[in-house]
C-alpha cells in the first residue's frame, strides 16, 4: 500500500508508490527498482540495456540476504543502476511473471527457488539466470558484481550467443507450459474427491484450529471446499466419508472468530496469525480475505442455523459497508498494517485506556470477556523492549462460558457489550488510521460481490444484496470496454491494465450469485457474455483450460496455464463453475481434466480445482482421464515437487502413547527450527495431528546458523532430527495415526516454497 515518503531514508525509489509488503521493504534500497510494467520495458528499449530481474517474497529469508548484502549496498546498487534496468517483483502479487521466468530458471539451472534472479532482454526474454549470488567472489564462484559485469559484456559484445540463449529458452518454456498429461488413467469420481479432501485436511490443527503452523493464514479455499463437499454429501443423501470434517471446520470458524486476527471491534479480519493460536495478528486487512471468510461464514450458518455465525458474517459486511466501500459503491482493496510505521497501532489498547472509555464497572465486564484481564498480550516486534505493554483484543472463552462466569446469559451479555464495543470504537476512530488503499480490483469486487450476495439471500438482508448490485454495477460501468474485454484496476475514475482470468471468472461467478440473490434474469445473460469473452480471451479449445493472461497480453511472452491457489481460488477452478452453472458441462470437464494428473499430485494446494470437481460430479457422471505419452519427459521438478523430496519422514513407536518421528534432511538443505524469532516472518517447522488435540509435540531446539539479514543467529534443522509425539492415550490396535510435517526447505542460496508432507502411521 501507498506509504508516506520519509525524509529520514537516504533513498527513496519507485516502489514507495507500491502496495505490496515485500515491495515495499525495497523501496529505500539504492537501487532503482522499477515495479514490473511498461515503464521499465520502455525504459530498457529506450537505453538499450538488459534487464535485471528479481523475484521474491516476504517470508523468503534468502530473498533478505541478498538485500542486505546487495540491494543494500550503495557499490553494487551503482553497479546494478548503471548495466540494467532493475525490476522487482512480488511473487504473491504477479504469480504469472513468478512462473514464467521461474520455469526459465529450471530449465538453466535444473533447480530452482527464492531470490529468484533472471537476467532478460530489453524484449522480456530471459537469457541468464539463478537465485541467490553472494556480493563478492567466493569458493570460486563468481560474486553477483561479477556476474554483473559479465552479462552486460555478453549482452554488449557476444549479443548473438545471447539471442540464440533467449530463443532456446523461451522454445523450451513454451513446450512446458502445459500442464503435465497423466502416466496412467485417472477416473474423477466421488472416491477421488474423498481422498483429496481427506489430504487436504491432513494438517488440521486440533488444539488451535485451522491448518498449518504459524505464520498461520485463514485458508479459505480449503474452508469453502470442505464446507461444499459436506453439503454435496448431504445433498447426496448420504454421510460423509469421513465424520470429523464437519467439527474440524466449525471449530476453525470459531478459533478464526475469537482470535486476534478478527477486529473485535471493527468485524473485520486481518490477512493472517504470527502465531499458531490466531492472537498476534499481521495487522494488513485485504478485501478478498474478508470476502471468501464472510462466504464461508454465510454457508456455516445455512448449514448449522447457529447465529454465532451469522453474526461473524454481518461484522465482515457492516465493516466493509462501512470503512472499504466508496461512494459510487465499489470495494476498495486494502488496509495498511501500520501507523507512524508501528504494526496494529490503531488497534491496540491497555487497561487504563479502556476503563477511561467505559468506566470502572464496565471496563471489568469487558476486560473479562475480551482477555484483558490477563494482562497485555502484544509487544511491537520493530520498537519497544521486547515486553508486552498492549493489548489485542480476542475472546480467551466462548462467550457462553463468560457469561456463565459473569452471572448472566449469553443474549444479556451481548447486549451489554454491543454498547460497550461501539464505545471503543468511536474513540478508536479519532486516532490517526493504517493508509486506505483505495484502488478497485475486478477480482476482488467480484468475490466480495459474490459474498454480499450470498449473504443477503441466506440471511434476508436487503442491503447486502443492494451492496453486491452496486458494486456490479460499478464495474460494467468503468471496468468494461465497449467490446466486453475487462480491465484490472481503476483509481479516482481511471481504469487500466488488461483484465486476467480471474478477473472474468470470478466477475461471471459473482453475477450468478447475484442471479440467485434477486432472481433477476438480467445478472445470469450478464455472466453469459463475461463468461463467452473469457472463452474468447484465454480458453484453449483444444486442449481445454483457459490461460492466466489474455492473448493480447504483450508483457508476457509464454502464457501459461495455472490451476494451484495462491491465496485466492486458481481461476481455472472458478471459470469450472462457472462454465457448469452456465451449462457448458463439456468444457467445464475438459478443464478438470487437463489439471486431474496435477490435482492427483499436488490437490493439497488445489482446493478450488477440487471444489469444482466436487461440484461437476453434482450434475454429471464421473470420467476417465486417459494416460498419454510423456513427450516432455525431461521436464524440470517445480520448486514444490524439489521441496517435498528434501525431507524424508520415519517413524518408531517407544511405547503404546509415544511415536519418534525421524527427519531426514538432505545435505546441503536445512528447515527452519519449530521456534523462530526475528523481525522477519520465517515459516516454522510444525507437526500437527488432526486427530488428538491432547497430544503434545516435543521439538528439538535446533542449532543456531547466522544470516546476513538478522541480527542474531535463526535456529535451524538439518541432517537428522527427532521429533517426540506424545499422544493422549495409548493407541489400540489398528488405530493409525495421521500426521502433517510443514516445513520450509532452503540451500545456501536459496529458499523453496513451504510445503506440508501427510504421513499416516500404523498403531505400534
Amino acid at each position: 500500500m501507498s506509504k508516506d515518503v520519509s525524509s529520514s531514508h537516504r533513498h527513496t525509489n519507485r516502489l514507495a508508490q507500491e502496495s505490496s509488503p515485500y515491495l515495499l521493504q525495497h523501496a529505500h534500497n539504492p537501487v532503482d527498482w522499477y515495479s514490473w510494467g511498461p515503464e521499465a520495458f520502455e525504459a530498457a528499449r529506450r537505453e538499450d540495456k538488459p534487464i535485471f530481474l528479481s523475484v521474491g517474497y516476504s517470508t523468503c529469508y534468502w530473498c533478505h540476504v541478498m538485500e542486505r548484502q546487495s540491494f543494500e549496498n550503495e557499490a553494487v546498487a551503482a553497479e546494478m543502476n548503471k548495466r540494467f534496468i532493475n525490476i522487482k517483483v512480488d511473487r504473491e502479487e504477479r504469480p504469472d511473471v513468478d512462473q514464467l521466468y521461474m520455469t526459465a530458471v529450471q530449465v538453466l539451472t535444473r533447480q530452482g527457488g527464492w531470490p529468484m534472479s533472471v537476467f532478460l532482454t530489453p524484449d522480456l526474454r530471459p537469457f541468464y539466470g539463478g537465485t541467490y549470488f553472494p556480493p563478492t567472489d567466493m569458493y570460486g564462484r563468481p560474486g553477483f558484481v561479477t556476474l554483473l559485469r559479465g552479462i552486460e559484456d555478453a549482452y554488449r559484445n557476444r549479443p548473438a550467443d545471447v539471442e540464440k540463449t533467449a530463443n532456446q529458452i523461451i522454445e523450451i518454456v513454451g513446450q512446458l507450459s502445459e500442464p503435465l498429461a497423466p502416466q496412467a488413467p485417472i477416473t474423477v469420481d466421488q472416491g477421488f474427491i474423498d481422498a483429496l479432501v481427506k489430504r487436504s485436511t491432513a494438517d488440521y490443527d486440533p488444539r488451535y484450529g485451522g491448518f498449518g503452523g504459524a505464520p498461520k493464514f485463514p485458508r479459505e479455499t480449503l474452508l469453502e471446499l470442505v464446507l461444499v463437499y459436506l453439503q454435496s454429501a448431504d445433498d447426496a443423501g448420504r454421510q460423509p466419508q469421513f465424520t470429523d470434517f464437519k467439527s474440524q471446520i466449525l471449530s476453525s470458524l470459531d478459533a478464526l472468530a475469537a482470535g486476534g486476527i478478527r477486529d473485535q471491534l471493527g468485524g473485520g479480519f486481518h490477512r493472517y496469525s504470527t502465531d499458531a493460536q490466531w492472537l498476534v495478528p499481521h495487522f494488513e486487512i485485504m478485501l478478498y480475505d474478508n470476502a471468501m471468510l464472510a462466504w464461508c461464514y454465510v454457508e456455516a450458518y445455512r448449514q448449522t442455523r447457529e447465529p454465532r455465525y451469522a453474526a461473524v458474517a454481518r461484522g465482515i459486511f457492516d465493516f466493509i459497508l462501512r470503512e472499504m466501500t466508496s461512494p459510487d459503491g465499489a470495494f476498495y482493496t486494502a488496509f495498511d498494517a501500520e501507523v507512524d510505521a508501528q504494526e496494529g497501532l490503531s488497534y491496540l489498547w491497555t487497561a487504563p485506556e479502556i476503563e477511561q472509555v467505559l468506566g470502572r464497572e464496565d471496563s471489568k465486564v469487558f476486560a473479562k470477556v475480551y482477555g484483558v484481564d490477563r494482562g497485555p498480550n502484544f509487544a511491537d516486534p520493530h520498537h519497544g523492549n521486547g515486553v508486552a505493554d498492549k493489548n489485542i483484543l480476542f475472546l480467551p472463552r466462548p462467550m457462553a462460558e463468560a457469561a456463565r462466569e459473569l452471572g448472566t446469559d449469553v443474549a444479556a451479555l451481548e447486549a451489554r457489550l454491543t454498547p460497550m464495543r461501539q464505545k471503543l470504537l468511536t474513540v478508536r476512530a479519532k486516532r490517526k488510521q493504517p493508509l486506505l488503499d483505495t484502488k478497485i480490483i475486478t477480482s476482488w469486487n467480484a468475490l466480495m460481490i459474490r459474498a454480499f450476495a450470498y449473504g443477503g439471500q441466506v440471511l434476508g438482508d436487503a442491503q447486502y444484496t443492494a451492496a453486491a448490485t452496486a458494486s456490479a454495477e460499478f464495474l460494467f460501468r468503468n471496468h468494461e470496454r465497449p467490446d466486453g474485454t475487462l480491465l484490472r484496476t481503476s483509481r479516482e475514475g481511471k481504469a487500466k491494465y488488461e483484465g486476467f482470468l480471474d478477473d472474468y471468472a470470478f466477475l461471471a461467478q459473482a453475477l450468478l450469485a447475484l442471479r440467485d440473490a434477486t432472481g433477476a434474469d438480467m445478472w445470469k445473460d450478464r455472466a453469459g457474455k463475461v463468461a463467452s469473452a473469457m472463452l474468447d480471451r484465454f480458453g484453449d479449445p483444444e486442449t481445454g483450460g483457459f490461460y492466466f493472461t489474455d492473448k493480447s497480453a504483450g508483457d508476457v511472452l509464454v502464457r501459461q496455464k495455472t490451476a494451484t491457489d495462491s491465496p485466492l481460488p486458481s481461476g481455472n477452478a472458478v471459470a469450472a463453475m462457472v462454465l457448469l452453472e452456465l451449462g457448458h458441462v463439456a468444457a467445464a470437464r475438459a478443464t478438470l481434466a487437463i489439471f486431474a494428473q496435477q490435482m492427483e499430485s499436488q490437490g493439497e494446494g488445489m482446493s478450488a480445482m477440487v471444489q469444482a470437481a466436487q461440484q461437476f460430479l453434482r450434475r454429471a457422471e464421473p470420467f476417465t482421464v486417459s494416460a498419454e505419452a510423456q513427450a516432455d519427459a525431461d521436464r524440470p521438478l517445480s520448486p514444490q515437487q524439489i521441496a517435498q523430496g528434501v525431507v524424508s519422514v520415519s517413524t518408531s513407536w517407544r511405547g503404546p502413547a509415544e511415536l519418534l518421528v525421524r527427519l531426514d534432511i538432505l545435505p546441503g538443505f536445512h528447515i527452519n527450527a519449530h521456534e523462530v524469532e526475528g523481525d522477519v516472518p520465517l515459516i516454522a517447522t510444525a507437526l500437527t495431528l488432526g486427530d488428538d488435540a491432547a497430544a503434545t509435540v516435543e521439538y528439538p531446539p535446533g542449532r543456531e546458523m547466522g544470516f546476513a539479514f538478522a541480527d542474531k543467529p535463526i535456529r535451524v534443522y538439518d541432517g537428522d532430527v527427532t521429533i517426540v509425539v506424545r499422544f493422549g492415550s495409548p493407541r489400540r490396535e489398528g488405530m493409525s495415526a495421521k500426521l502433517a510435517l510443514s516445513y520450509q526447505a532452503c540451500d545456501e542460496r536459496a529458499c523453496l516454497p513451504p510445503v506440508t508432507k501427510q504421513v499416516e502411521v500404523a498403531s505400534g
